[in-house]
């Protein structure tokens, strides 16, 4: 059985249209206009040259970073983007990364935690609809 390319590229402005798309498609992810995305670094995932995951992150600090969002659409799951996305991630970022979770977002936290992201806290109606976020830290190697 042939194996899916996935290729991790940096985002571009042209990019926002299949971002803004699969956001749509990610009830889970957060929500958020275009135009924020370009205060922040965008990573695109392409599976077999077709643009079907993405994270958003940035450097708060010169030793910590932070997910912001990260979504895949949902015909492309389970087919290692997210993972890929996060490799990325991981490899471009300094220090400690954090990022919040919606509580009920059981697949992500999994995902998170999986790859070696640990629960740091607790923010109390973070979300829309008085949703609870697990604060999680993934330290530097």
């Amino acid at each position: 059985m042939d194996r899916a390319k996935i290729t991790v590229r940096d985002g571009l402005e042209k990019d926002f249209p299949a971002v803004a798309r699969i956001q749509q498609q990610c009830a889970e992810a957060a929500q958020w206009p275009l135009g924020d995305y370009s205060g922040c670094r965008l990573l695109i995932a392409e599976l077999d040259g077709r643009i079907a995951g993405f994270c958003t992150w940035r450097q708060a600090a010169p030793d910590e970073a932070e997910l912001l969002n990260l979504g895949v659409a949902p015909d492309a799951r389970r087919s290692g983007l997210a993972t890929a996305l996060l490799n990325e991630l991981e490899r471009r970022a300094a220090g400690d990364i954090f990022l919040e979770v919606a509580e009920h977002n059981h697949a992500a936290a999994q995902l998170y935690t999986h790859r070696g992201w640990v629960p740091v806290g607790l923010r109390k109606r973070y979300y829309p609809g008085d949703i609870n976020a697990i604060v999680m830290k993934k330290g530097s190697c």
